[in-house]
């Protein structure tokens, strides 16, 4: 297993994740689970407070030992921590003078494990493994095994809360560290109706950094399999704060607000937002002001005077931001209707030859992109973007920090990072100078609040389809 999975978790989050779901006290002849324990951490917390309770309780050591034989259960896949977290949990043993116990810890695959135990108590921190990660037959197997990852590029850990969901007993609680990303990615949509009956509790970290070497934002998500309440309780650990939101109001992404649907009209009934170009080998297309001099004839650049007809001004959020002036090479052409026009390659050797050499000494590393099936080696990497691309337009980043900040960009200029937004043709009633408004407006940054997905710090992440689902006030 990639050692990417091997985070552990620090003592706090291990205290609140046991205290969620009740494991105070009451704890003898009920079972718990830890299913991906690594050195035992979580673990050595559950044992000690089991041994706790049943002191408190007057039970003998023999009953304790017989007690954290039958109810403790862990897995771990690597044999490595599997061995540590046999030594942490023996360590405990000798601090509270109990002789030795024959631990149910299993050094194996808990995707693949055939327990029939159902938990009262379910508690971890699953990998944090994303698709693209995750090796083909490992792929191969989690899809054709659990229903929440039959579609798309799921996370791991969507097999270890749908499996957790199906092991907990019928009275069952389980509380997991988790991306907080699950929430709101599209791939998430079969985990999140699948855990809807059960969750009850979402704990977010929402601009903390639990673990120091992971980007992602966690939150700890209690499930109860005897659900009883409507309302799932939401704190932001954070800032906080807290909200009771209907269970019945979380629908394909969940938003932790009240305020997600303030207006009438539709942003993207009006407005077409898609992602930019992608060549797939920035270096290759992009050119910086450093990097050219121009000339009446092009721009030359690493010896070759490209030709200037294919020489576009670009952007990006961040070059916008700070002023910085760069080129692109555009190896395409609109005709007088807006289509965008391909060339042949020896129609584009021919013509241009001096693009054609400048490329060719990127060629190896071009032919290695994983571009569309139909795009020559010399067009960028995915084409899907340019067909709209040829119109004044505005410009957003995809990760919002501080303001909303909205560039306006001329139809000549082709942007390869960000979102960039169109009139559509139909739309008679509102300009881009409206959209500025709309999308610079306190409505709008609330919104990217609520619906965004936190990456790091303040930041959040936002798509196309979050900015077209915004909904503004008529006024606006």
């Amino acid at each position: 297993m990639n050692k990417k999975c091997q985070v552990f978790t620090p003592e706090n989050y291990v205290r609140e994740l046991l205290d969620s779901v009740g494991y105070k006290e009451g704890l003898y002849g009920k079972t718990i689970l830890e299913n991906s324990c690594g050195d035992g951490n979580i673990l050595v917390a559950v044992v000690q407070r089991y041994i706790d309770d049943c002191v408190a309780k007057g039970l003998s050591k023999k009953q304790i030992r017989y007690g954290l034989e039958r109810d403790i259960y862990g897995v771990e896949i690597d044999t490595e921590q599997y061995e540590k977290c046999i030594l942490n949990l023996d360590e405990v043993l000798r601090e509270n003078n109990i002789k030795e116990v024959e631990w149910k810890i299993h050094n194996t695959d808990y995707l693949k494990w055939k327990e029939t135990t159902q938990f009262q108590f379910i508690v971890g921190n699953p990998p944090y493994i994303t698709y693209s990660e995750l090796k083909k037959e490992q792929q191969k197997f989690v899809k054709e095994k659990f229903e929440t990852c039959v579609k798309g590029k799921f996370d791991y850990c969507y097999a270890f809360i749908e499996k957790s969901i199906k092991s907990l007993a019928e009275n069952g609680k389980m509380a997991y560290l988790v991306p907080s990303s699950i929430f709101k990615t599209v791939f998430g949509l079969n985990l999140r109706n699948y855990m809807k009956p059960y969750v009850t509790i979402i704990k977010d970290y929402t601009q903390e950094k639990v673990f120091d070497n992971a980007l992602v934002k966690s939150a700890i998500m209690v499930l109860d399999k005897k659900r009883q309440q409507e309302a799932l309780h939401y704190k932001d650990m954070t800032l906080e704060t807290r909200i009771d939101i209907p269970i019945k109001q979380l629908k394909d992404k969940w938003f932790f607000t009240e305020n997600v649907e303030k207006g009438m009209k539709r942003f993207g009934d009006y407005f077409k937002v898609s992602h930019v170009v992608a060549t797939l080998l920035n270096e290759a297309y992009v050119i910086k002001e450093e990097e050219y001099e121009e000339t009446a004839q092009g721009f030359i650049c690493n010896g070759h005077n490209i030709e200037r007809v294919l020489i576009r001004d670009t952007a990006t959020p961040r070059s916008l931001r700070y002023n910085r002036n760069e080129k692109i090479i555009f190896p395409y052409r609109y005709d007088d209707n807006g289509n965008l026009i391909k060339f042949e390659e020896d129609e584009f050797e021919s013509n241009y030859p001096e693009t054609m050499a400048y490329l060719s000494d990127f060629r190896a590393r071009l032919d290695k992109r994983k571009s569309d099936s139909n795009a020559k080696w010399y067009e960028y990497g995915r084409s899907q973007a340019l067909s709209g691309l040829n119109s004044d337009k505005l410009l957003i980043s995809t990760v919002i920090t501080d303001k909303i900040a909205v560039y306006r960009l001329s139809r000549e200029c082709i942007p390869y990072s960000g979102m960039y937004i169109v009139k559509r043709e139909d739309n008679n009633e509102y300009t881009l100078e409206d959209a500025v408004s709309i999308l610079e407006s306190r409505n709008f940054r609330q919104y990217v609040l609520d619906v965004g997905i936190h990456i790091s710090g303040s930041s959040l992440r936002i798509t196309s389809k979050d900015v077209e689902d915004y909904k503004f006030q008529e006024e606006a």
